[in-house]
């Protein structure tokens, strides 16, 4: 009898020591955060953002018009924004993966430039991401994109120009540059406040990421 006991108790006090080496170990584990990438610029006059200046959110997205991931987080974003215009202002930047995975990318980039000549970004922005499925694997997207241009009003012939000319070939290349010195390799890539973050599962963990982020910056 008193063989089991002592066997009991030494089994008890093992497990007892290996709970608490485990909670010891987890605790002096690092937080969970976003990856490893370096802090975005400043958002200025040229970037492409939505929502008031002194908004206590401010989200940076590194995207690629023909990414499926980005196409799939641009409903969210979309939510997030008219649930929160007050609190947030969205940031868009250029990562078009170019030439692979994706060859329509940068003409993709490229079309959103040429609208934003004229102060359409987002309206192209919207058709861009709403209709991806059709242009994504095109052979002819340029002339899929026109017909965007068109749809929004835009002044052609000035549309057609500023698509190919330089600036706007920069200004893509610029955001591009941008990413690769921060680290950037995939997209979607958020920052929030500066900070890089883990791509939020589903609308309800982005929202947490936000609400976090705004009651931070009231303190």
């Amino acid at each position: 009898m008193n063989i089991k006991r002592t066997l009991f108790w030494v089994v008890f006090l093992l497990v007892l020591a290996l709970i608490i080496w485990g909670l010891a170990v987890a605790m002096n584990k690092p937080p969970v955060t976003g990856p490893q990438l370096g802090t975005p610029s400043p958002v200025s006059e040229s970037d492409h953002s939505r929502g008031p200046v002194s908004a206590l959110v401010t989200i940076i997205e590194y995207s690629d018009f023909q990414c499926p991931a980005c196409a799939a987080y641009y409903p969210l974003i979309e939510r997030m924004y008219q649930e929160a215009s007050t609190t947030v202002r969205f940031v868009y930047r250029h990562f078009p993966l170019f030439p692979t995975p994706h060859k329509n990318s940068l003409v993709a980039a490229q079309a959103s430039e040429a609208a934003s000549n004229q102060g359409k970004f987002w309206e192209m922005y919207d058709m861009l991401f709403q209709n991806q499925t059709v242009w994504a694997e095109s052979n002819s997207a340029t002339a899929v994109f026109e017909s965007y241009a068109e749809k929004l009003g835009l002044d052609m012939a000035k549309y057609k120009i500023d698509f190919d000319s330089a600036e706007v070939k920069a200004r893509v290349q610029r955001d591009r540059d941008e990413g690769e010195a921060l680290g950037i390799n995939s997209t979607p890539t958020f920052f929030i406040n500066g900070k890089a973050i883990v791509n939020p599962q589903g609308y309800e963990a982005f929202k947490a990421i936000i609400e976090g982020a705004a009651q931070a910056g009231s303190n």
